[in-house]
């Protein structure tokens, strides 16, 4: 019987495919070289076992992904044999072209240059390094080329002669006819003008978005045109018909690109059609400059602009219209006051005036974070709860970092040491008393003894000082303490610690707060100062905090207290004459005369006259 034959197993390959887009012009050039290497394996009866198809073009492997994993499969030992076409293909750095035959050589691979028809091979190592470096030097002149051909489109624009400018991507306010040929998009040069008009006569680039958006202008995919992107594109030398080029260069020692400094960038004049002139966006720029130089920071609170400059940005929501509230203020008194009010009311006003207005209620920012203390205080006890422990935790730290230990015990040390000397100094005057020694023995050791007492002295003096220095310290810790306890610093601290946990806060017309934390935020917070809480018995109403909002008019607010320095004034002294108040309080003779005829009509306050004279008395109702 005839021994059967075992056939070998089929060779496994991996393919990688890279094209040049700076070599090659045709658009389908990758995808003909990939199905090439295809066929050239199915001819040779390879199995094909992966295939990596590099889009990116320059010559650093770092962001080439395909690449990486070309050499995580070859670890996996996914394949027996790589195939490439060419070695300008698989790189053009002769550092990394070694790089590669290393791990080539570490996981026993093969690599097949089908351009060639042959394995490499160790001999092949010297020519093959000699062309890597002549890519990489082939990929150097290539970007020389580039930037003299920028330079050449530059100086034949500037002779008025024809020269091409190909630009890839779609530009709003033009559209592409023909090679190196574009004429105006008059609809959206239009909305290019308009926005243009609103930059000069000082709107913002986020009222420009949202004003461009409400009217229907769309980008050339058809999405939103941004406020940063109308900021570039009124800012653009290209509204006037002016192109930038070569604003950044490859570096191939680093292997990546730099951006050029501006007196390097390459203008070409006249690439396009100009949208506005250029003096015109001079004019428009100069405008957006000198605005910007006269405004101030404190300026800025009506900016709506400024999301996410403030704690509560983008977190109160408007249960009428879904919009965000925006941070305004105003004065009151001597202070200014922030205030929170629905952006639709400032946009659009309030129903009374637009239909697409918003009449829900504005929130005072002072009292919307008593609220969320007062209301976080109730449902999460453990949080607050922790107060003291966390005061003195921190005052014990500092006491720590302040303290000196180690001064301590040294000065313990040295005035043990002092004291012996002195005795060694009375002993050696008991010797000499009882002429044990004699005179000039004793001189010469009372010496010795008087500089090493003045010596040790010296030292002593100043780390008492210094001792001295800390026991004020500690008053100084123990007043610290007492402030902390009894202002409510921790509790306000833990307020804005919760708030950044906060995902959103509904505010209802009828003053209802419904509060919203990030579940995973929040947990991470509480078990900080609660380790017994456990996720899986939380329900969501756990993480939801409801509270009502006192929607009060500060104007009331001021009368109200105005009205409670009246009556005080008056319990202490009853005789006080009326005309005598507007001093004492600071205020005008009619705002103190409104507020004694709202405290009588209250029931609150009257005036008992003695007899028919001009004198009486104020008494107070309570």
């Amino acid at each position: 019987m005839a021994a059967r034959q075992h056939s070998a197993p089929a060779l496994r390959v991996g393919i990688y495919n890279r094209c040049s887009t700076e070599e090659e012009a045709q658009k389908n050039a990758l995808v003909v070289q990939a199905e090439e290497s295809r066929e050239i394996a199915a001819r040779k009866q390879w199995t094909i076992a992966a295939q990596y198809i590099e889009s990116e073009s320059g010559t650093s492997v770092k962001n080439r992904m395909e690449y990486q994993r070309l050499l995580e499969d070859m670890e996996k030992d996914l394949f027996d044999i790589v195939m490439i076409k060419s070695i300008d293909r698989l790189m053009r750095s002769a550092k990394d072209w070694y790089l590669f035959l290393s791990k080539l050589t570490e996981y026993h691979k093969q690599l097949y240059i089908y351009l060639d028809d042959k394995f490499y091979t160790p001999d092949d190592s010297l020519i093959s390094g000699i062309k890597a470096i002549l890519a990489e030097e082939f990929s150097r002149e290539l970007s020389k080329k580039i930037k003299n051909s920028h330079g050449r489109r530059q100086e034949m624009h500037r002779q008025k002669k024809e020269a091409g400018l190909n630009i890839t991507r779609p530009m709003f306010g033009w559209d592409k006819v023909g090679k190196d040929a574009y004429v105006i998009n008059e609809k959206e040069a239009e909305a290019y003008r308009m926005a243009f008009d609103m930059a000069r006569t000082g709107k913002g680039f986020y009222s420009i978005a949202n004003y461009m958006y409400d009217q229907g202008v769309r980008g050339k995919s058809d999405n939103r045109i941004s406020n940063v992107q109308w900021r570039k594109m009124i800012y653009s030398p290209r509204a006037h018909g002016t192109m930038v080029i070569h604003t950044r260069e490859y570096d191939f020692d680093a292997k990546r690109f730099v951006s050029l400094p501006p007196a390097e960038w390459i203008y070409v004049d006249g690439a396009l059609p100009a949208i506005v002139s250029k003096e015109y966006q001079e004019e428009v720029l100069t405008s957006i400059a000198d605005r910007r130089v006269a405004c101030k920071f404190q300026e800025y609170t009506r900016d709506m602009s400024k999301v996410g400059m403030y704690d509560l940005s983008g977190k109160l929501i408007c249960s009428e219209c879904r919009a965000v509230y925006y941070r305004t203020t105003f004065k009151s008194g001597e202070k200014r006051l922030a205030e929170w009010k629905c952006s639709t009311a400032l946009k659009k006003g309030r129903k009374a005036s637009s239909e697409a207005g918003c009449d829900n209620i504005n929130l005072i920012e002072e009292e919307i974070h008593k609220l969320i203390e007062a209301a976080c205080k109730a449902q999460y006890e453990s949080l607050f709860g922790a107060q003291k422990n966390i005061i003195d935790e921190a005052l014990a730290a500092v006491k720590k970092a302040i303290s000196d230990d180690t001064s301590e015990r040294e000065l313990t040390k040295l005035r043990r040491e002092h004291g012996k000397l002195e005795r060694k100094k009375r002993i050696l005057f008991d010797k000499l008393m009882n002429e044990t020694i004699k005179d000039c023995e004793f001189r010469q050791y009372n010496e010795e003894l008087d500089n090493e007492i003045k010596k040790l002295s010296d030292v002593i003096g100043s780390l008492e000082e210094k001792s001295s220095v800390y026991s004020d310290y500690e008053e100084r810790l123990t007043a610290i303490k007492e402030t902390l306890c009894s202002g409510g610093i921790v509790d306000q601290a833990k307020t804005k610690e919760l708030v950044m946990k906060i995902d959103k806060i509904m505010v209802y017309p009828d003053c209802r707060i419904e509060i919203i934390f990030n579940k995973a935020k929040l947990l991470g917070l509480l078990k900080i100062y609660d380790s017994t809480i456990i996720d899986e018995v939380l329900d969501e109403q756990f993480f939801r905090v409801s509270a009502q909002y006192i929607h009060t008019n500060i104007f009331k607010e001021k009368r109200k207290d105005m009205n409670s320095q009246i009556l005080d004034i008056f319990r202490k002294n009853p005789h006080t004459q009326a005309k005598e108040l507007p001093q004492m309080l600071g205020v005008g003779y009619s705002y103190v005369n409104a507020s004694i005829k709202e405290l009588k009509e209250a029931g609150r306050l009257q005036y008992s006259r003695n007899g028919n004279t001009h004198t009486g008395t104020w008494q107070v109702l309570e």
